[in-house]
């Protein structure tokens, strides 16, 4: 189908696709904010550098792993690094290296249980076992490139 407009099913689909991902990370982040003072977006980077790069790693494998444009990093790892979360290094020549502070590393200890029990209870307590495979197929054919 190559129409100019989408159909009203699939703006329906559409609408239905973005309100579920935007609402379940919102109830994720809002938790994670509530109990930690980390955004989602905090929690992802000091997760990501704990897990990929055993706390710490170069700027752009971490821009790389988010799916972030290098901007974005820049500016988020910049707030972070004002908040004692994070700290960059360029020792290398035109290589800058993030890696989390002690601080970082207490808040993301902190963060992963609230965050497990919020991603269950917004997002996995809601599906069947039947419902939580669909998903993990859909994902996983749609988020291919």
């Amino acid at each position: 189908m190559n129409q100019a407009r989408l159909s009203t099913r699939e703006l329906a689909i559409w609408h239905a696709f973005k309100q579920m991902g935007q609402a379940v990370m919102a109830a994720v982040e809002k938790e994670l904010t509530d109990h930690t003072g980390l955004t989602g977006s905090d929690f992802g980077v000091l997760s990501r550098l704990m897990d990929l790069g055993k706390g710490e790693l170069r700027q752009q494998a971490l821009a790389d792993s988010m799916g972030w444009h290098k901007s974005r990093l820049s500016h988020q790892l910049t707030r972070m690094q004002a908040r004692g979360l994070v700290r960059r290094s360029d020792a290398e020549p035109r290589v800058v290296t993030v890696a989390i502070t002690a601080l970082g590393q207490e808040k993301i200890a902190a963060a992963r249980p609230i965050h497990a029990a919020a991603v269950r209870t917004w997002l996995l307590d809601r599906l069947s076992a039947e419902e939580a495979n669909v998903l993990l197929q859909l994902s996983g054919r749609l988020g291919r490139s």
